[in-house]
């Protein structure tokens, strides 16, 4: 979990002690004390659903990567789709610019993609973001729903 104290400032000095003279406090002014960033989201939906629409899909798929030495084929579920890639769920840490190739399982269809970001680690491993590269159009073989679709407003 993230320490957000390295966002505290000191207190202002308090007015001087009584008997003292103002003359012998510093002449710049007080800086004011500047607000805490805000935090940044924690779940990578809500990191995800910035960039666009998202489905919610488990899809079987392959990955295959060679990180160190010879293409490695790992088994991956999607979280979710959209038309320029895929959250899922690998049992490998692959770090960010990592490029790959995506198999559909269900039609056997292949795209080449890259990881996006560093990957979130969770207990049913690691959840990595991927965009294809270059962009491949009805990958997933869904319709997705337009651009200023809300779920609210069903």
């Amino acid at each position: 979990m993230k320490s957000y104290l390295g966002n505290l400032r000191p207190a202002p000095p308090s007015a001087p002690p009584a008997g003292t003279h103002a003359s012998k406090q510093a002449s710049t002014p007080a800086k004011p004390i500047q607000p805490a960033q805000t935090a940044k989201p924690h779940s990578i939906f809500e990191q995800e659903r910035r960039r666009g629409q998202r489905v919610l899909l488990r899809i079987h798929a392959l990955i295959h990567v060679a990180v160190h030495g010879p293409v490695t084929t790992l088994e991956v579920d999607t979280l979710s789709v959209n038309p320029k890639g895929a959250l899922v769920v690998v049992n490998k840490n692959l770090p960010p610019e990592t490029r790959l190739v995506l198999e559909h399982r269900g039609t056997k269809e292949r795209a080449a993609c890259k990881v996006v970001r560093p990957a979130k680690e969770m207990p049913e491993g690691f959840h990595t973001a991927l965009e294809f590269d270059p962009p491949v159009a009805d990958f997933w073989k869904i319709a997705f729903p337009p651009a200023d679709w809300r779920a609210d407003e069903v």
